[in-house]
């Protein structure tokens, strides 16, 4: 005896399949809507274009700030300036701006503490620069038709490293590609992927700094599935899909999965260059690899100058993170942290005056004279100089 299923549990069943295959496509179709929309009130540049990529090996590009030498069809980078800077140079033949409207830089060797600008002059002879993004260890390509400065005949470009350079950096190639919808369809797709730096936030969830401030992930997850939920009724009045509860769960689950996802694997993307920054390394090495190594460096500079029992030490910075974390590493010493200099009466022979990052202060070496304020100065002697930072003790 044979006992045939019954028609309305094989239509249901078939019935709930098509609505979870319904969900994703319905999400898809929201986020193509919505990326489209987006390029459309954003995207300045041509959506199609006809001129041919530029591209350029390393070793076209001349080094004219830091040391280094051309290799193998590679620019590479051993040591910046005493200012921290190296600065590379690239003459090419003057194009239009609006028919290039990607920039890629590949590097190689990078370590952490180092930062990458991009600049271009115009034929206006303008220059412009925006900072270049690192997701892991490499460089973000920058959309360059939404800049309002990449605009008429460009004549130069350039790249400058800023920040510490603990190994040589190999710059392979630089190129500037023609960007039509579909490629910026796909750019886009690659920035929700890009590495969004560790944060107070990032425990919780992303903010999408590295992404684009205009484009908030949770925020973007949620157009998707409004817009979704809103072409599932449209297509519900036309009777082409019915209008279910579990469709729109279905949704939900599917926006909170990608944010979820996508969240983890920004983690374990630092994990891993967390890792490699600080670990096996001692106290004092990791924190010279850490992303404020100045700040510390300076610190243990300045220690280093002072006896083992000394008076106040009056520690003076513009930035408030630099005076908190200055303050923190010179305790146990008696130590006083502001942002301001005060009036010389109130400082008294045997103070030590730690200046980092700090604004608007000079020095006569010849008068033993430190200058400041509105016409306030007294003696004192320079124990210290590195980088535009100073201890002094007064007399």
């Amino acid at each position: 005896m044979t006992i045939q299923p019954d028609p309305l549990t094989v239509s249901k069943k078939k019935f709930l399949h098509r609505e979870w295959i319904a969900a994703p496509l319905l999400l898809l179709a929201s986020a193509l809507i919505l990326s489209v929309i987006y390029l459309q009130q954003n995207w300045l540049g041509k959506w199609m274009s006809s001129a041919m990529p530029l591209n350029w090996n390393g070793a076209e590009l001349t080094l004219n700030k830091g040391q280094g030498y051309s290799e193998q069809n590679k620019l590479v980078i051993k040591k910046l300036t005493n200012q921290g800077i190296a600065v590379a140079t690239l003459s090419t033949p003057t194009f239009q701006a609006e028919d290039y409207s990607a920039f890629s830089l590949s590097v190689s060797g990078a370590t952490p503490g180092v930062e990458m600008e991009f600049l271009w002059r115009t034929a206006e002879n303008r220059v412009f620069v925006r900072p270049l993004i690192w997701a892991a260890k490499t460089l973000q390509p920058l959309e360059m038709a939404v800049d309002k400065n990449w605009r008429g005949q460009i004549i130069d470009l350039a790249i400058v490293v800023k920040g510490t350079l603990t190994a040589p950096l190999l710059v392979n190639e630089v190129s500037l590609g023609p960007v039509s919808l579909p490629t910026a369809l796909t750019n886009m797709l690659k920035k929700w992927f890009t590495l969004d730096r560790w944060q107070g936030t990032s425990i919780h969830f992303l903010d999408g700094d590295a992404i684009d401030k205009k484009i908030n992930p949770v925020l973007a997850i949620a157009a998707i599935i409004l817009v979704a939920l809103v072409l599932n009724l449209i297509l519900a009045i036309a009777k082409i899909m019915p209008l279910n509860v579990a469709m729109v769960w279905g949704m939900l689950f599917i926006g909170w999965f990608i944010l979820d996802v996508r969240w983890q694997a920004n983690l374990f993307q630092q994990l891993a260059l967390t890792h490699q920054q600080f670990a096996g390394k001692s106290w004092e090495e990791k924190h010279l690899v850490a992303e404020d190594n100045a700040l510390f460096d300076f610190i243990r500079n300045v220690k280093a100058k002072l006896p083992t029992t000394t008076g106040r030490i009056l520690y003076f910075s513009d930035e408030a993170y630099s005076r908190g974390k200055g303050a923190y590493h010179f305790y146990p010493q008696n130590v006083l942290a502001r942002s301001d200099l005060p009036p010389a009466s109130q400082l008294k022979t045997g103070d030590y005056i730690a200046l980092f990052a700090k604004k608007g202060v000079k020095y006569d070496p010849s008068q033993q004279l430190l200058i400041w304020g509105d016409g306030q100065s007294l003696k004192a002697d320079l124990l210290l100089f590195a980088k535009g930072n100073a201890l002094f003790k007064v007399h």
